[in-house]
């Protein structure tokens, strides 16, 4: 059964403060999402498209892409076998290296976990080298998309702030009060979903930035591994778990036929450190629904991507 979802968002945000703080911004938020459940004898699928904008002129030519997203999706359902369990290099696409640095690493990055937490700050101490030298993670709310947040709900500007730097673990977000807590610099990462909720630490659009490959390059070495183009959802502190939704083999250097795939797992600190590849451009993925959730607020438009990523060993099942 096909369905179909528009979203057109006009905001107008306005924050004032006891200190002087008078600040003022509009923006718009519009997408489209397509989705149908498939079903061909015991087999089913439910496929999904959507892209959205802050501008409705950038959603006029997306006609082609999403019936070309649906076929594939079509052919995946027909086609696609379980995978091999076991321990294999991975590609991340851009939509799922994102969310991977959001679910496994960028909400630990939120300080007001770690506030009454020894155990973190013990393990989330700068200047810890916690990932492969050719990774930097960074976080900004400056960039048009769903993360979109030029000042926080604290009336701090938005600015890049590296989480990680060349494998090293550099910064962490903060709001006002966890920054005067830790004796750090506030990021403007203070945010709630509207004025009912006080704004706690949230992240806006974090990503991993670029390396040197093109993306032949990346997979060429593998010799059998998997390819992750979309997932369904992920989530984890410590321990990781992604749900793919559409992946593919990868045999002899080379994209081969499509998987089923649950589950891929890992601990993030030594997943950090199996990072080995990424590709020359990064990707930031505007979804128009759904959001991030934290605590008792839930959802909050965020964004989130990166290039295509090449992890040495991952648990796929």
């Amino acid at each position: 059964m096909p369905k179909g979802i528009y979203l057109d968002r006009s905001s107008l945000y306005s924050f004032c403060s006891s200190l002087g703080a008078d600040i003022s911004y509009d923006y718009q938020t519009c997408g489209l999402v397509l989705g149908c459940d498939m079903v061909e004898g015991d087999k089913k699928l439910s496929g999904v498209w959507q892209r959205g904008a802050t501008d409705f002129g950038e959603l006029k030519n997306y006609a082609d892409e999403a019936d070309k997203s649906l076929k594939e999706q079509t052919e995946f359902m027909r086609h696609s076998v379980q995978c091999e369990a076991g321990e294999y290099p991975v590609v991340l696409s851009p939509e799922a290296a994102g969310i991977f640095a959001h679910e496994s690493f960028g909400h630990k990055s939120e300080s007001d976990f770690m506030l009454s937490d020894e155990t973190m700050k013990e393990e989330w101490q700068l200047g810890k080298q916690v990932g492969s030298k050719i990774l930097s993670i960074a976080e900004c709310g400056e960039l048009l998309g769903p993360g979109y947040t030029p000042y926080d709900d604290d009336g701090t500007k938005a600015r890049k702030n590296y989480l990680i730097k060349d494998g090293v673990l550099v910064g962490r977000l903060h709001s006002v009060v966890t920054a005067a807590a830790l004796d750090e610099e506030v990021t403007g990462n203070s945010r709630a979903v509207d004025c009912t909720f006080e704004p706690i630490v949230r992240m806006t659009n974090t990503y991993i930035e670029a390396g040197d490959l093109t993306f032949d390059r990346l997979i060429a070495p593998i010799k059998k591994g998997y390819y992750i183009k979309s997932i369904h959802h992920g989530s984890g502190m410590s321990t990781f778990t992604i749900a793919p939704h559409i992946a593919y083999e990868i045999k002899d250097g080379k994209i081969s036929g499509p998987v089923q795939i649950s589950v891929i797992t890992g601990n993030v600190f030594e997943t950090l450190g199996l990072i080995d590849g990424l590709t020359d451009k990064c990707e930031m993925k505007d979804f128009v629904m759904g959001g991030c959730g934290k605590m008792e607020q839930s959802p909050l438009p965020v964004g989130f991507g990166g290039p295509f990523v090449r992890v040495s060993k991952m648990k796929v099942q």
